[in-house]
C-alpha cells in the first residue's frame, strides 16, 4: 500500500524534470532561433543597402530594363527584409516567454520550501530573474548589426556619387 502512496509523488517528480528540462531545451532553441533571425535580418540590410546602390548608379544613359532591375531588386530586398525582421520578432517573443516560464518554474521550486525566508527566496530567484530581464530589452530594442568596412566604403562611394549628380544638376542651371 505504501509504494501505491509513493507512485503519484514519483511520477509528478518526474514530470515536474521533464518539463523543466523541456522549458530550457525550448529556451535554447529559441535563442539559436534569436541569433539567426538577427543574422538575417542584417543580411536583409545589407542586401537593401545593395539595391539602393544599384538604384543610386541609374544615369541618364541607363536603359528602362536597368531602372526595372534594380528596381525589382530593391523590391525583392524590402521583401526579404521585412520577412526577417517578422521572423526576428515571433522568435523574441518566444524567446521572452520561455525565459519568463523558466522563472515562474524557479518561483514556484522556491515557494515549495517553506522553511526559507524572504531574503533566501530572492537570492535564489535573483539569477533566475536577469535572463528574464534580457530578453525582455532584447525585445524593447531595435536590431543593430554591425558595419562592416567594405559597407562603409560603398556608401562613402554612393555619397560621392550623389554629391557629383547634385553638383552635375547646379552646373546645369
Amino acid at each position: 500500500m505504501a509504494s501505491l502512496r509513493v507512485l503519484p509523488a514519483v511520477l509528478a517528480l518526474g514530470l515536474a524534470l521533464a518539463a523543466c528540462q523541456s522549458a530550457e531545451k525550448k529556451a535554447a532553441t529559441d535563442e539559436v532561433k534569436v541569433a539567426e533571425g538577427v543574422e538575417a535580418v542584417c543580411a536583409a540590410q545589407a542586401d537593401v543597402d545593395a539595391a539602393v546602390i544599384a538604384v543610386n548608379a541609374l544615369t541618364p544613359e541607363s536603359t528602362v530594363a536597368d531602372a526595372e532591375k534594380a528596381g525589382k531588386k530593391l523590391n525583392n530586398a524590402l521583401s526579404s527584409l521585412n520577412k526577417a525582421e517578422d521572423q526576428l520578432a515571433k522568435a523574441e517573443v518566444k524567446e521572452y516567454r520561455d525565459q519568463v516560464e523558466l522563472f515562474r518554474q524557479a518561483v514556484d521550486d522556491v515557494s515549495k520550501n517553506k522553511d526559507l525566508t524572504l531574503a533566501e527566496a530572492a537570492e535564489q530567484l535573483k539569477g533566475k530573474a536577469a535572463p528574464v530581464v534580457a530578453a525582455r530589452e532584447q525585445l524593447a530594442a531595435t536590431t543593430v548589426c554591425v558595419a562592416v568596412e567594405e559597407d562603409t566604403k560603398a556608401k562613402d562611394s554612393m555619397k560621392d556619387d550623389s554629391m557629383k549628380d547634385d553638383t552635375q544638376k547646379d552646373d546645369a542651371k
